[in-house]
């Protein structure tokens, strides 16, 4: 794992007394999850060319700090999920494809060529719900509670769709809103029906060229691509 290894030594080096990656190896040799889990991550940065890769790892080493109740170092792990988008692009075919430092204004995580023109890229990471890592802290036993999508991750979809496809369009361009979703069912037992409900709500609001990974590891994903014309605008 290269690329994980550079970055945990300029992480070390950055924030010498954050103790996060401390016994990382002895970790990943008694955690098969854990160390498949960080060679997912290593090997979309591995697609990364150079320059894009430098640029990634300065933004996440920038939010190494942000912090979110019930999910550790959520903003470092978010810039890294931009990997995930930039090798999706490279596989499809775009060209061009470079990631984009932090400016200060809000603009969008990736550029691309597809079919001669530039495009944008903004990723978006859809972590678990307040209300799920309640229920863990609690530990107590729920039944039926992941059967289906409630209104709180749709009006997070809609919100995440919305402020990206703004980001995107501040360019001038067209281009691809990719999401990276954890699920509160981590099982995914019911993915068949998340999926139902997601391209149901995509379509009922005209939503086109959004991506959406499924966790982190495996092929799931739902690729909304509907002929449509520019929406009249979303509620989120």
């Amino acid at each position: 794992m290269k690329r994980i290894r550079e970055l945990m030594e300029t992480v070390t080096r950055v924030y010498p007394k954050d103790r996060f990656f401390l016994g990382f190896e002895e970790s990943c040799r008694t955690s098969p999850a854990k160390r498949a889990a960080y060679r997912t991550y290593d090997d979309a940065l591995r697609v990364l060319d150079e320059r894009s890769w430098r640029i990634l790892k300065d933004k996440a080493v920038a939010h190494f700090k942000d912090h979110r109740r019930g999910q550790l170092k959520q903003g470092f792990f978010n810039q890294l999920n931009e990997a995930f988008a930039y090798r999706w692009l490279v596989r499809r075919g775009c060209t061009g494809v470079v990631m984009l430092a932090e400016c200060g204004a809000r603009t969008p995580d990736i550029r691309y060529v597809e079919a001669g023109r530039v495009k944008h890229c903004e990723v978006k990471t859809l972590g678990l719900s307040e209300k799920e890592i309640r229920r863990r802290e609690s530990r107590e036993v729920f039944t039926n509670a992941y059967a289906e999508l409630d209104e709180g991750f749709f009006r997070k979809l809609a919100s995440s769709i919305d402020t990206a496809e703004a980001q995107i369009a501040a360019q001038g361009t067209s281009g691809l809103v990719y999401l990276v979703v954890v699920w509160d069912d981590i099982a995914l037992d019911y993915y068949p029906e998340y999926r139902r409900q997601v391209v149901a709500f995509c379509r009922s609001l005209g939503i086109c060229e959004v991506y959406v990974k499924v966790g982190l590891r495996g092929n799931r994903r739902v690729h909304i691509t509907p002929a449509c014309s520019r929406r009249r605008g979303m509620r989120s």
